[in-house]
């Protein structure tokens, strides 16, 4: 009987290398192989999922901050500081949670 080798698609995957003893240990381990490759697929999507979502929670809390900030310093309300931001950034073609971070760190906005 030849050994079963599972190996992820990620580095940290690792490698499992599998042998059966019995007559149908083939078909068992393909099933075994088939299930734990897709396990690591769903893993690695997930891991992705959650790392964008965690960058996507940052750009909101800096934008959400850069607004506060303009609604302070240009007595604006919230849509008015959102769109001095939006157009600000389409003007620079800077993304605006890039744009937002500067505002949150100098308290302005750079129109050049």
């Amino acid at each position: 009987m030849e050994p079963h080798v599972v190996a992820g698609t990620s580095p940290r995957h690792g490698v499992d290398t599998v042998f059966g003893a019995s007559d149908d240990a083939d078909e068992q381990l393909t099933a075994v192989e088939t299930y734990l490759l897709e396990a690591l697929e769903r893993l690695d999507a997930a891991e992705s999922r959650a790392l964008q979502l965690e960058a996507a929670l940052a750009h909101s809390r800096d934008i959400g901050a850069a607004i506060g900030i303009l609604m302070a310093l240009r007595r604006v309300t919230r849509e008015q500081a959102f769109d001095e931001l939006r157009r600000a950034s389409m003007a620079r073609n800077v993304k605006l949670h890039v744009l937002a971070l500067e505002v949150v760190e100098t308290g302005r906005i750079d129109q050049s």
